[in-house]
């Protein structure tokens, strides 16, 4: 996987993964938007310093991403869903100045459980973000041979970062059924400021477990809103 330094301050920032930007996109919109992708989302890198982002749909097969670090400076991206024999890819246009200008970055997403619920209330929405595994000689295909490269690395199965699948259900479960059985209890019991169960904990270790590299969670915060209708 290609590390382009220059271009760290746009790609690396923008969903907190150094990876390859390419030429050309795998396709254009190739299915409508994911509305559940749409909202405010927030994440942490790994000195703490705090990154937003806000994904809005602009038409029917169009997002518009917005970046911004520490409330500071911003990034912005066209964004679409291209798919590959059914696989999903979150494909990112550089719209900022200099020279990621055109150039385009290709991420899987995936839908993760809820985070752990405040009393009362619901656990937060959680996306995983991962960069595509590449090799740095496909940042130069045309569309056609890129979706070559991505169908080969698919069939190989080194497309995505490697994980424990069967572990990260497994922590996911007991994420699920922890915070179950402590809404249950919060709804026969006055609260008394301990969790049963100990859904926290169960929590930070399904997210350590989750951390792997070439990923990134985001957790939504918020909802936007186009036309009168909220996403």
């Amino acid at each position: 996987m290609l590390r382009s330094l220059p271009l760290l301050p746009v790609l690396g920032i923008s969903l907190l993964l150094n990876g390859c930007l390419y030429d050309n996109p795998p396709s254009g919109p190739a299915a409508s938007i994911d509305t559940w992708l749409a909202g405010q989302w927030e994440t942490k890198d790994s000195a703490g310093h705090l990154f937003k982002t806000i994904i809005a749909p602009t038409s029917s097969d169009h997002y518009r991403v917005t970046l911004i670090q520490n409330g500071k400076s911003s990034t912005s991206f066209d964004a679409w869903i291209s798919r590959v024999d059914g696989f999903s890819i979150l494909t990112l246009k550089s719209l900022n100045e200099g020279l990621s200008l055109g150039k385009f970055s290709l991420f899987h997403y995936e839908l993760l459980a809820p985070g752990t619920p405040p009393p009362g209330s619901v656990g937060p929405t959680r996306i995983r973000i991962s960069e595509l595994q590449l090799d740095e000689s496909c940042r130069m295909l045309d569309s056609f041979h890129l979706r070559a490269e991505i169908r080969k690395a698919l069939k190989g199965g080194t497309l995505l970062p490697p994980r424990d699948a069967a572990a990260e259900l497994k922590e996911d479960k007991k994420l699920r059924e922890a915070s179950a059985a402590d809404m249950a209890y919060l709804n026969d019991f006055t609260y008394s400021g301990k969790l049963r169960t100990n859904a926290k904990g169960a929590n930070r270790s399904s997210e350590a477990r989750e951390k792997i590299p070439g990923s990134i969670i985001w957790i939504k915060t918020g909802g936007v809103t186009l036309e009168g209708e909220t996403f």
